[in-house]
C-alpha cells in the first residue's frame, strides 16, 4: 500500500498541469451584417491559450452598398461596387467563464484594401461563444473597425459563426 501511495505522489508532483481547452485550435466562419449597408464573411485560425484566452488570425471580405443614382434603388451593377477585403491577428482576453460558453474582449491590428486604396486600422470587439458537445461552439460577435486612410472609417455590427475543432 505504501508503494501505491508513493508512486501516486510521485506522479502528481511530476506530471505537468493540464488546463481545460488549452492549446485547442479551432478554424473560424463568421458571417453578417456591419452599420452602414455592409455585409461581411470572415474566415480565421484560433488557438487558445491559458485560462481561457486566445488568439486569431484572420481574413475578411465584405461589400457596402448603396442606392443607384441612375435606377433609384439598390441594383446589381451598384452592388458589387464598394468591396473590401482585409486581415490581421486578435488577441482574446477572457472576461467571463460559464459551464459551457465564454465572453471575450478582442483587440488587435488590420490592414487590408478598400476599392483598391490600402488602409490600416484596428479592431475591438466582444465575442460570446457556447460550446456544444463535440467541440464546435457557435459564436455571436460584436465587431468594431475603425480604419484610417480611405472613406470606410467605421465599421460596427453582429455577426453570427461557427468554430470548428481541428
Amino acid at each position: 500500500m505504501k508503494k501505491i501511495l508513493l508512486s501516486l505522489l510521485l506522479g502528481f508532483t511530476l506530471l505537468s498541469q493540464a488546463y481545460a481547452g488549452d492549446g485547442d485550435e479551432f478554424i473560424t466562419v463568421n458571417a453578417g451584417l456591419l452599420f452602414q449597408n455592409t455585409l461581411n464573411a470572415t474566415f480565421g485560425y484560433e488557438k487558445e491559450l491559458r485560462y481561457d484566452n486566445a488568439f486569431e488570425i484572420f481574413g475578411e471580405v465584405g461589400n457596402r452598398w448603396s442606392k443607384d443614382p441612375e435606377c433609384g434603388k439598390v441594383c446589381s451593377k451598384s452592388f458589387w461596387k464598394k468591396y473590401y477585403w482585409n486581415g490581421g491577428i486578435l488577441y482574446k482576453k477572457s472576461l467571463v467563464r460559464w459551464k459551457n460558453s465564454t465572453l471575450r474582449l478582442d483587440l488587435g491590428p488590420v490592414a487590408g484594401a478598400y476599392r483598391g486604396d490600402y488602409f490600416f486600422g484596428a479592431e475591438g470587439s466582444f465575442e460570446y461563444s457556447y460550446t456544444f458537445a463535440r467541440g464546435w461552439k457557435l459564436t455571436l460577435k460584436q465587431k468594431n473597425n475603425v480604419n484610417f486612410m480611405h472613406g470606410d472609417t467605421f465599421r460596427n455590427g453582429l455577426t453570427i459563426g461557427v468554430k470548428i475543432p481541428l
